[in-house]
């Protein structure tokens, strides 16, 4: 049996026949998405995440199989290879504890110890390193030794010495004593480098900072790096270097004849060779742990950011504020769809309210506008107060029903879209800031929809996201953004090519041709139309029809995510339970209470795709998302200055970290909220900010400090408040 498939069984705690089933899919071309919803009783119902790591510790398996085997092949040809060192390789788990271990033999054609051994000196440092003997005079057998080059005794034991403190650190047990030692004792110095520009003491935490390595968070492990790749940190690990020797030196001591020699190499080993090395292995292994840290939560924060709730039948206008330059209007129907655009000047050096209030007034009239919301960039805090005074007006005057709504809202990215090539499809012929105005609007209605067609990295969550391995982060935000979206399905006949894209089995080519095919022929009305699309085959069709859903077909199924493959078991359930699939109330009155197993036996399928068949029938339009949390209730303040220690404010989610979370409250800039002002109650204890909050979330916070100087705010969540 392939080896690798049982290590992955193993990491995954599941079973070698749901690896194999798994590797088996993806090979024939499923994708993920699709294995884990159509494919559950196969798997054993195994979820996106568990398929996605199926593939890549496989795939990372092979690879580390495939550099063991080229480090020990090397090991044998240099002829040193030993029986410890090859089980050593063998057992090591990741690529990075493979180099570890090849390390101290990766050595150079020139080196202190290779030039001895040029000399000839070998001999005698195996038989310093192995005489027991107490008559044995190491200065009698170094006198065998003198040549040309080696005139005097001094210099044969000088260079042999060198020979010794290489094999001393390339032994495997020494080498792990003192990595050991460091990792569990060791502490993390930096300091402020002579000389160094730190304009915005950025980094001003660590100008004199010490830490134990073996408790360092892995934020700070991210700080220090880039603070040492700026230049503008020293960063090294202060270690008990006497008590390092001392081990060390009873490890060695074999003969009182060649102890000094003895001493005197394993000093030079491990200041010259071994410190500097081990060090570095350290700094490795603590920034690539922090690294997938970093990773992880960027894609679980890029995963909520996605599921944010949408919102229904509601007509929008959104605005991009700006003082000299205007504010830009634009107007979306309930499945935005843009309507119309306009612009008014509410705000200084013009502070037209007069028509800026003329222009908003026809705007809302004639589209009859639900929600009003505004970017929370320049000038956002003046012009949401032109617009709620106008919606006052209205209401005390010819309105007194109306309830139009008015929220700031987050607009980072909204100018990266705005200056995209798909932006520049979408809206050719509107400037940056009018695409602003219609992406901030269509964000607050579907952040999904539009978040996916902007780069990740560039919607301000996650951190040090510039610094970790961009291959890796790309590969999990896209992973997570091919997750969500097919988790909740698209509209086929209103999706755009971008989120088309997303959906399972389907090319951006395809994406394409389906909005062609969609502008040629009008809407799709049966499921099976999409083989009709160019470019779309067989097994394009199988992946991505599921997740494809027709809302006003004549087909029931075609509006659920039941696949056309399960329709006839789907027929065969309904004829058998009797359900009337015009009359919702008996579905649920059919399907409430059923024995899922017993049903799954009789129809002679399995749980799984029952189950799934069970809820679409229940809950054919739903919506993951339904759920939307109130808006900002925004308090007067403009500038950091309105801030102050002891100030309640209500705030929103907009960034987290392994060490906090970052809050919007309508200014530049937003509130840290440390881990630990995230208690609930004082005995509280929170692992990381994801168990107690998420993106989006609407928080009350208590400001608990203020740094105007370096445009920082630090608050604490107020729990026991409404």
């Amino acid at each position: 049996m392939n080896q690798s498939i049982i290590n992955v069984s193993k990491k995954l705690n599941i079973t070698v026949n749901q690896v194999e089933t798994v590797l088996k899919l993806l090979q024939e071309g499923a994708t993920i998405p699709f294995i884990a919803r159509y494919r559950q009783g196969q798997t054993n119902g195994l979820n996106e995440e568990q398929i996605s790591a199926i593939a890549e510790l496989y795939e990372y398996d092979l690879e580390l199989t495939k550099r063991k085997e080229y480090v020990l092949n090397i090991l044998t040809e240099k002829q040193l290879l030993t029986n410890e060192l090859k089980q050593k390789i063998w057992n090591a788990e990741t690529k990075q504890e493979v180099e570890n271990i090849y390390e101290p033999f990766k050595i150079g054609k020139k080196t202190k110890a290779s030039e001895a051994i040029e000399l000839g000196l070998d001999p005698l440092a195996k038989k310093i390193e192995t005489e027991t003997s107490d008559k044995f005079n190491v200065f009698k057998e170094a006198e065998k030794y003198l040549s040309d080059k080696l005139p005097t005794v001094d210099e044969v034991l000088l260079q042999t010495k060198y020979i010794i403190a290489q094999d001393i650190s390339q032994d495997i047990a020494t080498r792990e004593y003192i990595k050991n030692e460091l990792m569990k004792f060791g502490v993390i110095k930096t300091q402020l480098k002579k000389n160094a520009e730190d304009e915005k003491e950025v980094f001003k935490q660590y100008y004199d900072y010490s830490e134990k390595v073996k408790t360092i968070p892995n934020h700070r492990i991210l700080a220090i790096t880039r603070g040492e790749d700026k230049k503008i940190l020293s960063y090294d690990i202060e270690f008990n270097e006497k008590k390092i020797l001392y081990d060390l030196n009873q490890k060695y001591f074999i003969n009182k004849r060649t102890a000094f020699i003895m001493r005197e190499a394993l000093e030079d080993a491990i200041k010259r060779l071994l410190i500097p090395s081990i060090i570095r292995e350290i700094k490795t292994d603590l920034f690539l742990r922090a690294e997938k840290d970093a990773i992880n939560i960027f894609a679980l924060n890029l995963e909520n950011m996605l599921l944010a709730p949408a919102i229904k039948n509601k007509k929008i206008m959104a605005i991009d504020p700006a003082y000299v330059n205007g504010c830009k209007i634009a107007i979306l129907d309930e499945n935005g769809k843009f309507l119309t655009k306009d612009l008014i000047f509410p705000n200084a050096p013009k502070k037209d309210w007069k028509q800026s209030s003329i222009i908003v007034n026809k705007l809302l009239n004639e589209y009859k506008i639900d929600i009003v919301v505004i970017g929370n960039g320049t000038a956002s805090r003046e012009t949401e107060e032109f617009i709620k005074s106008l919606i006052n007006w209205r209401k005390n005057n010819n309105y007194p029903d109306e309830n139009i709504q008015c929220a700031i809202v987050s607009e980072v990215g909204a100018s990266v879209y705005s200056a995209s090539k798909i932006a520049q499809e979408e809206f050719p012929n509107f400037s940056v800031e009018e695409r602003s105005a219609v992406n901030i609007g269509r964000r607050f209605q579907d952040p999904l929809n539009e978040l996916i067609k902007i780069d990740p990295k560039s919607i301000g969550i996650g951190q040090y996201q510039h610094d970790v391995n961009q291959k890796e982060l790309n590969n999990q935000l896209r992973f997570k953004t091919e997750k969500i979206v097919n988790l909740v399905g698209v509209d086929l006949n209103t999706a755009t090519k971008v989120i088309l894209s997303y959906i399972s089995g389907l090319s951006n080519t395809i994406a394409e041709n389906i909005v062609k095919y969609r502008e040629e022929n009008g809407k799709f009305t049966d499921r099976k139309q999409l083989k009709e699309v160019k470019g779309l085959g067989p097994k394009a069709f199988e992946q991505s029809v599921g997740f494809l859903r027709i809302y006003d077909s004549n087909i029931f199924y075609d509006r659920t995510n039941i696949h056309p493959e399960s329709y006839k078991l789907a027929d065969l359930l309904v004829k058998k339970l009797n359900i009337d699939l015009k009359d919702e109330n008996d579905i649920k009155a059919k399907l409430n209470n059923i024995d899922i197993k017993e049903l799954a036996n009789q129809l002679s399928s399995n749980e799984y795709d029952i189950n799934l068949i069970v809820d679409a029938l229940l809950a054919p339009g739903k919506d993951i998302r339904d759920k939307k949390e109130g808006f900002i209730v925004s308090d007067k303040i403009l500038t950091i200055d309105d801030i102050h220690a002891g100030l309640e404010i209500k705030g929103q989610i907009q960034n987290i970290t392994n060490f906090g979370a970052f809050a919007f409250i309508g200014i530049k800039q937003n509130v840290l909220i440390h881990i630990t002002n995230m208690k609930r109650h004082e005995n509280d204890f929170i692992k990381h900010p994801t168990d107690v909050i998420k993106i989006g979330q609407n928080v009350n916070i208590l400001i608990t400090e203020v740094e105007k100087e370096r445009d920082r705010i630090q608050g604490k969540i107020l729990w026991n408040k409404d």
